[in-house]
């Protein structure tokens, strides 16, 4: 009822205002500003001796509304170019389309070394874009991804101003801004929100390795949102713009191989472009892009007995966990679009993505479980498949010289499947587990025969806080490891979004403009796990079971375990070097015909009642409308105001488990959830000088919570060793946010910024974490709960420069530069004895409180080089409140270098290489305290050497 109320409200006052302000006809001076390279975004079109201008959209497009006549001059224009002006004699009667204004560079101003680079295009657009635009707001060119090793989108935007990845194997695949969580950023494709069913996580954030970088034309990050984007992002909306037709005839060819240190496989890469204009009225471009390659990760991992109610004994270690990690990962994508000309300033367009992502893992363990007095191996390997696909069809269409409408409809979906082994029917399949236990007692033990790191061992004695060795006592051997589990753990999700939206702009006069809009997003998902479960007879004492089945009698192959692994931790795990189970031989476990010979018993499979609970389906709608204004004050001062109403509905069904004297019944479970958000939004652009800006902004935002913390039942993951609880009761948090930036564009290319931002938080969700025991394996279990409130804040800096102002060799060097300091604060209850007793402060979990990029580069008429660094400060990621800060999980500072360079071997061709993280940074966590290990991985150094056609 509030809803229908509002978009009432909103429609009444709307229609009220465009018959208030409708006088009259005026008439619309268009046009598309374009270089060599393709259109201009954010060139600046006025009319000469008036303050009636705008700027290009991100296809160059203008639109000028006029009610002078006579003669008159256009100017058009942009950084580094000349500018150009254009007589016009003005009817009262007639619009007048320019076509395409095509400008040049500015040679006297600029050098042939920056005509002819490389890079410089990629800065000019950036910089314009950001410059012209009325909000806080960060813009990547298409001609900028790429410049440097990333593949991926997520990598392409790891050097926007407060901007950091989380990676997996050295593989960018989340994205965090401003130090806020991942799902509190909003991945938009085109302007819509992407599915997030990739990957075997169950977050609302999109997996961006599955997206190819080579298919994006634009990033754009508004970090403060005005009322016509999404409100569900608290930390920014970050939209993928695919590319669009060209306006002439356009052709690259690209085509690499690689190698990676750690995988010592080698990689290859090959992109296709092509788009082209079929008479005046109908474009298109096509993309594909394929990347194949081997990756590989050596990961150690110390598990700590955090729920001990004994302090000391909370230090112990429970377990160390060698793991080894090689895979074939493939990334194929295909992008389309096509625009017709309706004339008069109108058109329809279509654009189209497929993604497709192969992530091939073996994976190879060993266990030292100290507190059970054994060794585990586990052997597993599975394809991990997920397909990203989405089409939009839309129109803009001008109704008036004073009136726009814009229109799409857009359907995006995305499944995630294990999809292993192939001896096994589809519909079985998932990820097949296979592990050994080998009894064993251990050395380097503690007075009260527990393992502990020296630092927390009561008399000093244990492993070191660089390296802890296992310590076993006697010799690991395969013949005494006999088959404890077989396991399947199966996983299928599928997400799907349908979109429909409008925006009618009315534009009063050349200060003042409104726009209102609304949007109807429903989405789809259906979430099904389970855990499959056998075990030998002879170890449950099955009678006339077969004989205790050993490792030494399967089929065998050398753990990778060799001399090279974790050799970066100065410390020799060589004797850990042990045959392991095949493939091949891991898939023949999973047989029917292995099962009978060898006497395994089922104890799970897909329809045990205890699996129902991991398995749930959503449904999710929400119905949006906003209105806003965009005033010109007069030259110097320009406002951006409105509000958006988002109403929320949200229905999930799961299960739960009754047990009780009679049986064990499933039971289904549906919860619901409506609400409401309600979010004003005010930005202030202040020109104080040709050369600099202020901006303010004055916003509310909101993140929804994740369906799986909302599922009502708990979730069993046999691969991370975790147990998730939902919480049906989670409210969204909300954020008030205050937003400050002071940028200055001196002479040339270049900028710097200052600013600075504030989010006081309400409802904020955290998951808590504990240790329990199940089936005598630990597992970490999390559960979600909403908390009062919580702040952060940063600062950010910005430094972009090109030295041409230099004498020799230095005018071919620039730098870019930026760094964030960011700051929060949550109060965590803490307890004693299982009773909460009193808060402990600390920051957001996710939170890295220095975030910055130094890029150095140099470029020539014919060579460009850049060298990267990416730094990531420590942040709290996982939170234990039971247990007390000292057990909090943290990821240590993190710090990549990457180099790109190419060579112009003539005006189309080109050769380029790529080296990727040179230091071989790991990932690092610690327990507590920075010298507490609990997780280090190295992925290694990738690099690639190519050639890159494109048609001038």
């Amino acid at each position: 009822m509030k809803t229908k109320k509002f978009f009432k409200t909103v429609l009444n006052a709307f229609f009220t205002l465009m018959s208030a302000l409708a006088i009259g006809q005026k008439m619309n001076i268009t046009g598309t500003v374009t270089d060599a390279n393709g259109p201009l975004p954010s060139a600046t079109v006025y009319l000469k001796g008036t303050s009636n201008g705008v700027t290009t959209d991100f296809d160059g497009v203008f639109s000028i509304l006029n009610s002078a006549q006579g003669n008159q001059v256009l100017v058009v224009s942009y950084i580094g170019y000349k500018p150009k002006e254009i007589p016009l004699n003005i009817s009262n009667s007639n619009n007048v389309n320019l076509g395409a204004i095509l400008i040049e560079e500015d040679a006297e101003s600029l050098s042939e070394i920056v005509i002819k680079g490389n890079y410089y295009p990629s800065q000019v657009r950036a910089l314009n874009m950001k410059r012209k635009g009325i909000t806080i707001s960060e813009v990547l060119a298409a001609d900028a991804i790429g410049k440097l090793p990333d593949r991926n989108a997520a990598e392409a935007v790891q050097r926007m101003q407060g901007v950091s990845i989380e990676r997996d194997m050295g593989e960018g695949r989340r994205v965090i801004v401003r130090g806020a969580p991942t799902h509190w950023t909003s991945i938009t494709l085109n302007g819509n929100r992407l599915p997030s069913a990739g990957g075997a996580s169950d977050e609302r954030y999109t997996q961006l390795d599955v997206f190819p970088s080579e298919l994006i034309q634009y990033v754009q990050l508004n970090k403060a949102l005005t009322p016509d984007i999404d409100g569900d992002a608290i930390g920014g909306s970050m939209n993928f713009i695919t590319k669009s037709s060209p306006l002439k005839r356009t052709l690259s060819v690209t085509g690499a191989g690689g190698y990676n240190t750690n995988a010592k496989d080698p990689s290859y890469n090959a992109s296709l472009v092509y788009g082209d204009r079929i008479g005046e009225k109908f474009g298109f471009i096509g993309s594909a892009v394929v990347w194949d390659r081997k990756a590989g990760t050596d990961r150690y991992m110390v598990d700590y007995d955090f729920s001990n109610t004994d302090a000391e004994q909370a230090f112990a270690i429970n377990r160390l966990q060698l793991r080894d990690y090689q895979a074939r990962r493939k990334t194929t994508g295909f992008n389309l679009a096509m625009d017709y000309d309706l004339g008069q300033n109108s058109k329809l367009y279509f654009k189209g993505l497929y993604s497709n992502y192969l992530d091939q893992q073996n994976v190879r363990e060993t266990y030292f479980n100290y507190n059970q007095n054994n060794v585990q191996y586990q052997a597993r390997h599975a394809d991990y498949k997920t397909n990203l696909y989405a089409l939009k069809l839309g129109g803009d269409f001008k109704l008036n010289e004073q009136l726009v409408l814009e229109g799409a409809l857009q359907m995006a979906s995305s499944d995630f499947k294990l999809d292993s082994p192939n001896t096994v029917p589809q519909s079985e399949r998932g990820y097949p587990i296979v592990n050994f236990i080998q009894p064993m007692t251990y050395s380097g033990l503690s007075s009260n025969g527990l393992k502990y790191l020296a630092m927390d061992s009561p008399n000093g004695i244990g492993g070191s806080k660089d390296h802890v060795t296992p310590d076993f006592n006697s010799d690991l051997d395969p013949s005494k490891a006999y088959l404890n589990q077989v396991i399947m753990s199966a996983l299928n999700k599928e997400e799907t979004d349908y979109t429909a939206n409008f925006d009618l702009t009315y534009t009063k006069n050349e200060k003042l403009e409104f726009k209102f809009g609304g949007k109807y997003a429903g989405k789809t998902r259906d979430f099904n796990s389970y855990t499959g479960l056998k075990m030998q007879g002879a170890l449950l004492g099955v009678p006339n079971s077969p004989g205790i089945l050993y490792m030494s009698d399967l089929n065998l192959e050398s753990e990778p375990f060799d001399g090279s692994f974790l050799e970066e931790m100065n410390g020799t795990y060589s004797n850990v070097d042990v045959p392991q189970v095949t493939n091949g031989q891991i898939d023949q476990m999973f047989t029917e015909n292995f099962a009978t010979q060898n006497g395994l018993i089922t104890l799970l499979d897909k329809d045990s009642p205890s699996n129902a609970p991991q398995s749930y389906s959503a449904e999710e709608e929400v119905i949006s409308g906003y209105i806003m204004a965009d005033y010109k004050l007069n030259d110097r001062i320009q406002f951006v105001g409105g509000v958006r109403n988002e109403s929320n509905y949200v229905e999930l069904k799961g299960s739960k488990v009754i047990t009780d004297e009679t049986g064990t019944v499933v039971q289904e479970i549906t919860t619901k959830q409506n609400y409401n958000a309600f979010l004003p939004m005010l930005h202030l652009k202040y020109k104080i000088s040709d050369q600099a800006l202020l901006r303010t902004a004055f916003t509310r935002t909101y993140a929804r919570p994740t369906f799986s913390r909302l599922n009502p039942g708990t979730q069993i993951s046999e691969i991370a060793l975790t147990i998730t609880e939902g919480n049906p009761d989670l409210k969204p948090t909300f954020s008030n946010n205050v937003d400050v930036m002071f940028e200055y564009y001196p002479e040339g290319l270049g900028l710097f910024s200052a600013g600075a931002y504030y989010k006081g938080l309400s409802d904020y969700i955290y998951d808590d974490q504990s240790i329990v025991a199940l089936n005598g394996t630990n597992y970490i279990r999390s559960r979600p709960d909403n908390l009062d409130s919580a702040w952060l804040y940063g600062i950010e800096l910005s430094f972009i420069k090109r030295f041409d102002n230099m004498e020799n060799i230095f005018k071919n060097f620039g730098v870019e530069l930026n760094y964030s300091f960011i700051n929060s604060e949550v109060e965590i209850p803490t307890f004693t004895n299982g009773e909460e007793t009193g808060s402990y402060k600390t920051t957001l979990p996710g939170q890295a409180k220095n975030i910055g990029n130094v890029i150095l580069f140099y470029e020539n008429n014919k060579f460009m080089a850049r060298i990267a660094g990416n730094l990531k400060g420590k942040y709290v990621t996982a939170i234990r409140s039971v247990a007390g800060p000292d057990h909090y999980q943290w990821f240590d500072n993190n710090f990549t270098v990457d180099f790109s360079s190419s060579y112009a071997i003539s005006d189309n061709l080109r050769l380029f290489a790529e080296i990727g993280n040179i230091t071989n940074a790991p990932n690092r966590y610690y327990h507590g305290t920075s010298d507490r290990p609990e997780s280090d991985d190295w992925s290694g150094i990738r690099g690639q050497l190519g050639l890159s056609y494109n048609l001038k």
